[in-house]
């Protein structure tokens, strides 16, 4: 099935809508006179795109040399949803990143 440009950004606009409104995506639909299939296809293309354009799961980490100093011995990596992983003694870089990938 083809659509043209404006199709897409309008049934886009809706998807958003939606997803403002706090209605499940069945009463959005009887609401604005939408049938179902047609918006449930356009979220699935809506949520396709978007994934195409999410930020990446991992950022770079740069992972300096730690100095014999025992006051560097403890590491503290707080993950992106805020989970935290407390090293208390020194641990080679190697070790952190197969931790963490």
């Amino acid at each position: 099935m083809q659509y043209d440009n404006n199709t897409q950004k309008q049934m886009f606009a809706m998807v958003g809508d939606w997803k403002q409104s706090g209605l499940s995506q069945k009463a959005y639909c009887e609401q604005n006179q939408i049938r179902y299939h047609v918006f449930h296809y356009w979220y699935k293309r809506y949520r396709d795109e978007q994934s195409n354009y999410s930020e990446p799961a991992f950022i770079p980490l740069n992972v300096k040399p730690s100095f014999s100093d025992a006051r560097c011995a403890n590491i503290e990596v707080v993950l992106a949803d805020g989970r935290r992983i407390l090293f208390h003694q020194a641990v080679s870089s190697d070790f952190l990143r197969a931790v963490i990938s």
